[in-house]
């Protein structure tokens, strides 16, 4: 494994082997350090430069070279003993024949232990181990992989890490660096799995007057009970104080495996707190309605002074869980009205809280009110019904603490009586149920009344109307009446009676067709039509149909007629007619046209006769022509012309007359 950190004109490496064994051979063999330039001035290169910094394997320089270094730093004596020492025991080991058989096979263990841990609290040592490097010829604008492996040791894997001057940073102060006080102690804490993977340990100094500070271990301090399968969060520490009220000040810094101080935290404070010893207890209570009852207790009015006072605890059974139900209560305070709710059986509890938040708890204490209050009327009930019919209710929770439940009542019609659907109390705040869309109501009502453990029912909810989903058409309009007269049809209908129609619809198509066309919808109480647009000989069907609120319409099978049109009134086809006599010439001039229904005209029919005299037919013309001259004529007559158009289906046409006088 190896690390690497940036300083601001050199770079410190240092490495370790994790096995024992091989810990022990590599300190023999040395180790190789190879330098690779990956990047210059951001660029990767193409062809990285490998440097060797080892000219020859590191190992421990010789036993002489320790004697005055470890004079001035116990963690060199370490490495050094485990690393040279004949023997190496912990203080504190077994003794005995078999206790001794162990430490024998776990010396290895521990040489390696130890020196790792001396290694990470001297950097110096671990470089005169062998076991640290420092590069000073480096550059800002370059990036290097360090590359440490065991001189002609293939079975030890090498390992790298890749750093450059950029990766420099200050190091930072620890954060959460609490004081919690105790009887002539103070617990320290503060963040360690933010930091751990930066500093290998920590230092507390400690201060009387907040100005100077000095360290309260001799050694730094060292997080022993981090592990993988259970890390550490936090770190803590305990000082001892020689007596409480004395405040003092704190403040910490963390040391990386480099030998490098952070900066420090911002200094805290704290004195010792008296420990409280004596606990109150709950003597007496009187119930004044099942929400309140007032309590009273007992505690030495000499030790008022070392407590901040009074905590009530409640909880619905004996063994709890409690809840504290009060603020802290004045130390010289000996009674308590209690307003809440309360269960059908409370436990009351009463803790002393010390200076120190220290807590002593007394006995329990059972009170049980007499209950004939029934819970408070729910509200917020609201619902809705799916296609399938599922009911899907909610509402707001009751707040009373002897809530059994509620009770789920329903009725398909307004007026009926509403019925308990669940049979039992229902435990929660929302309910599923189900309702037949078969049915011809189209509303279902719901309510819910609050149930309390000693069968108290409150007051029906609000009443929920729910709208059923429409499955079922609406009824359908029936025809009641129609007249055929004049070419027009005038029909009359009843009107659908289902309650939830909003529009009808009245259709017509000619006899055979299959495409039905709507000629009117009505959205209102309108129940006759005349209908005006139809042609004379043709045989048409009229269908009346009703729509619902869910767009469902009504059936055909008893709301279509069928009626044959039958107009013998004279259609008016002539518009425009003119006779000009012109005697020059010699002629009577006619001229006509056709505003309407010109399509239809087949062709024209003119009838002549002197005045006084009856009519013969005098010319037969197609549809195209639009003007006559009449030349058999004689001076002095009146002349009268009769035009009747021939029409397509022998519809009748209206005859027009014109008179000349020649």
């Amino acid at each position: 494994m190896v690390n690497a950190r940036a300083q601001k004109d050199q770079i410190l490496i240092r490495w370790a082997v994790n096995s024992p064994v091989e810990w022990q051979k590599a300190n023999k063999k040395g180790f190789i350090i190879t330098r690779t330039t990956v990047l210059r001035d951001g660029v990767v290169l193409p062809k990285p430069e490998k440097t060797l910094l080892t000219q020859k394997p590191l190992t421990p320089e010789p036993l002489d070279s320790w004697i005055d270094f470890v004079q001035k730093d116990s963690n060199a004596a370490i490495i050094a003993q485990s690393i040279y020492g004949e023997s190496f025991e912990v203080t504190g080991a077994k003794e005995g024949d078999l206790a001794k058989i162990v430490n024998m096979a776990d010396e290895l263990d521990q040489r390696y232990t130890f020196a790792l841990y001396a290694a990470d609290m001297s950097f110096e040592g671990a470089v005169k181990a062998g076991w640290g490097y420092i590069d000073k010829n480096v550059k800002s604008n370059e990036v290097y992989a360090y590359q440490v492996k065991v001189f002609e040791s293939p079975q030890v894997k090498e390992s790298s890490y890749m750093i450059g001057l950029r990766d420099y940073t200050v190091l930072p102060a620890p954060t959460d660096f609490i004081a919690v006080p105790d009887d002539r102690k103070v617990l320290l804490s503060w963040d360690y799995e933010t930091f751990k993977r930066i500093y290998t340990s920590f230092m507390v100094e400690k201060s009387s007057d907040g100005i100077n500070y000095t360290p309260i271990s001799n050694t730094a301090l060292v997080n022993l009970n981090d592990k993988d399968e259970n890390p550490s969060k936090n770190m803590y520490y305990v000082d001892t104080l020689s007596v409480n009220d004395k405040v003092y000040h704190y403040r910490l810094y963390g040391i990386t495996s480099f030998g490098e101080k952070g900066e420090f935290t911002k200094p805290i404070t704290a004195k010792g707190v008296a420990a409280i010893v004596t606990p109150a207890r709950l003597v007496d209570y009187s119930i004044l309605n099942s929400n309140e009852v007032n309590l009273e207790w007992d505690y030495p009015k000499e030790s008022e002074s070392f407590i901040q006072g009074y905590e009530i605890n409640l909880a619905n059974k004996d063994k709890g869980p409690y809840k504290v139900v009060s603020k802290i209560i004045p130390p010289s305070q000996r009674k308590l009205n209690f307003k809440e709710n309360l269960y059908p059986s409370n436990y009351f509890t009463i803790s002393v809280v010390g200076k120190n938040n220290q807590r002593l708890t007394s006995q329990s204490m059972l009170v049980q009110p007499v209950d004939s209050i029934p819970p408070a009327k729910p509200i917020g009930l609201e619902g809705v019904i799916d296609s399938l019919g599922t009911v899907r209710l909610k509402w707001k929770p009751n707040q009373e603490k002897d809530l059994r439940g509620y009770r789920i009542l329903r009725a398909n019609t307004s007026g009926e009586e509403f019925v308990d659907i669940y049979h039992q109390s229902y435990i929660g705040t929302e309910y599923k149920d189900s309702v037949s869309l078969k049915m011809t109501n189209s509303k279902v009502y719901y309510r819910i009344a609050a149930e309390d453990m000693r069968y108290n029912i409150s007051d029906p909810s609000d009443i929920l109307v729910l709208d059923k989903p429409d499955k079922i058409p609406p009824a359908a309009p029936i025809f009641k009446d129609y007249d055929n007269k004049d070419g027009k049809v005038h029909l009359k209908w009843i009107r659908s009676y289902s309650e939830d129609v909003v529009s009808h619809s009245l259709r017509r198509r000619e006899k055979g067709q299959e495409k039905w066309l709507e000629i009117k919808q009505i959205n209102d109480t309108i129940q006759e039509f005349t209908d005006d647009r139809i042609e004379n000989k043709k045989t048409y069907q009229y269908a009346i149909l009703a729509k619902d609120k869910s767009n469902l319409w009504s059936s055909l099978d008893h709301s279509v007629i069928t009626v044959s049109v039958l107009n013998f009134t004279p259609v008016k086809v002539i518009t425009f007619l003119q006779g000009t006599a012109d005697r020059e010439n010699r002629k009577i001039v006619l001229s006509w046209d056709y505003a309407k229904n010109k399509n239809k005209v087949l062709g024209l029919s003119i009838y002549k006769n002197e005045k006084g005299l009856p009519p013969t037919l005098w010319k037969e013309l197609n549809s195209t022509v639009f003007t006559l001259e009449d030349k058999n004529l004689k001076i002095n007559k009146e002349y009268e012309y009769h035009l009747v158009p021939n029409l397509e289906n022998d519809s009748p046409a209206k005859a027009e007359t014109l008179t000349v006088i020649y």
